[in-house]
């Protein structure tokens, strides 16, 4: 689970708010999986009502696994299962190639947040070259696909490890927020992943947290996280 947190901005209609953001990533974080790839519909629907049931004030998006947005039918099913589930709107992988599938949601009052950059789905390995390979690849065409989904009717954009200056450029190109994950302090948003910032991952904790906040061991964790999160917005 992550959390995405912003100030307001007029222009773009963001708050000050928490949104609960199920990601795939759960079958590495809870599962123990090497990457995204098993996680299947029935695990999102699951977690995803667990959520819906304990944080009824939140906005709740939730990933739609590999393999279950392929066609605009296929993609349909799944993401009405998620709505069905407890979600507000349903988050998907890739660019431009999916603005069929994003207009085809929208046509269906689904609300849709695509997500570009680095697209674990795409990753089958947790080899750094092919995690470079992959995301350069995906840089040469970044600022093209974010208008394209914009151009389909998404209603928000995750930009994951994106250079800063990309993602500033296409923050201020584009109408819809964007939400940052690894991508610097220009987004619209920002996104965190909960394990990270309780400091129970391996992966990556010293990405978000400095040594003043990691090395306060006795401070009580929820005002520790809200303290860093406004701090960062």
């Amino acid at each position: 689970m992550a959390l995405i947190t912003k100030n307001i901005f007029s222009t773009k209609k963001l708050t000050w708010l928490f949104v609960m953001l199920l990601i795939a990533s759960l079958g590495i974080f809870i599962k123990g999986e090497a990457n995204t790839h098993n996680v299947s519909l029935n695990d999102m629907i699951y977690h995803t009502k667990s959520v819906s049931r304990g944080a009824q004030s939140s906005f709740i998006i939730s990933d739609l696994p590999i393999h279950t947005y392929e066609t605009n039918d296929l993609a349909y099913k799944s993401a009405l299962a998620l709505i069905e589930a407890g979600a507000h709107m349903v988050k998907l992988e890739g660019g431009a190639s999916l603005s069929s599938i994003v207009t085809h949601l929208k046509t269906k009052d689904i609300k849709v947040c695509g997500h570009i950059g680095y697209m674990p789905q795409s990753i089958k390995n947790k080899n750094s070259n092919e995690i470079q390979c992959a995301l350069e690849k995906t840089l040469g065409t970044i600022i093209e696909d974010a208008k394209a989904l914009e151009k389909s009717g998404a209603d928000m954009l995750v930009l994951s490890s994106v250079p800063e200056d990309v993602a500033k450029r296409i923050t201020q190109e584009i109408s819809i927020p964007t939400i940052g994950f690894h991508s610097g302090e220009t987004c619209d948003g920002e996104v965190f992943i909960l394990y990270d910032l309780l400091m129970n991952s391996n992966t990556s904790q010293d990405l978000y947290l400095d040594n003043t906040t990691s090395s306060n061991k006795n401070s009580d964790t929820k005002n520790l996280l809200l303290e860093f999160i406004k701090n960062r917005s």
